[in-house]
C-alpha cells in the first residue's frame, strides 16, 4: 500500500482525517464535463441547442489500478462510519499531475458508495486486514 498522508478524506465539520492509499485515483476523471447539452426541434425542423454550466455533481470513483489501493479493514470501518454520516461532506485530497488536487465531495449513496472486497478471505478478520477498495464520491459546490 502506498500511502504517504497525501490521499486522504477529511470530514469538514468535525475534522476527522483518514488516510487513504495513494495508489487511489479517480476513475474516468475525463469523461465528466462542465457543460451540458439539450437538443430540440423547432416545428419548421430546426435544431436548438441549450448548454449550460453544471455547478456540481462531478462523480469521484477513487480506485487504483491492478488491486494496488488496498486499506485495512480498519480504515474501511472508518469510511463505513463516515459515510452513514446524514449530509457529511468532506475534502478529499489526491495526487495527481504531480500535486495534490482537493475537491469537496460526498459519498455517492445512490448506489454502493464503499465496495472493499478482501484481500485474503477469512472466517475471523482483523482490523489489519487488507480490503481492494472502490470509493464513490460525488463533488458539491465549494462555497
Amino acid at each position: 500500500m502506498r500511502t504517504n498522508a497525501q490521499t486522504k478524506l477529511t470530514n469538514i465539520v468535525t475534522g476527522n482525517v483518514i488516510i487513504l492509499s495513494d495508489s487511489l485515483y479517480p476513475d474516468a476523471e475525463h469523461d465528466w464535463s462542465s457543460v451540458v447539452s439539450n437538443t430540440k426541434y423547432a416545428l419548421d425542423g430546426t435544431m436548438i441547442v441549450e448548454q449550460s454550466e453544471r455547478k456540481a455533481g462531478r462523480p469521484y470513483t477513487m480506485q487504483a489500478p491492478d488491486s494496488h489501493g488496498v486499506l485495512t479493514r480498519e480504515t474501511v470501518n472508518a469510511l463505513k462510519s463516515e459515510r452513514d454520516k446524514l449530509g457529511a461532506t468532506f475534502w478529499l485530497d489526491y495526487l495527481a499531475d504531480g500535486t495534490v488536487k482537493r475537491v469537496k465531495v460526498m459519498f455517492d449513496t445512490t448506489g454502493e458508495a464503499i465496495e472493499a472486497k478482501p484481500v485474503k478471505n477469512t472466517t475471523s478478520p482483523e482490523l489489519t486486514d487488507y480490503y481492494n477498495v472502490t470509493l464513490r464520491f460525488l463533488e458539491i459546490p465549494s462555497n
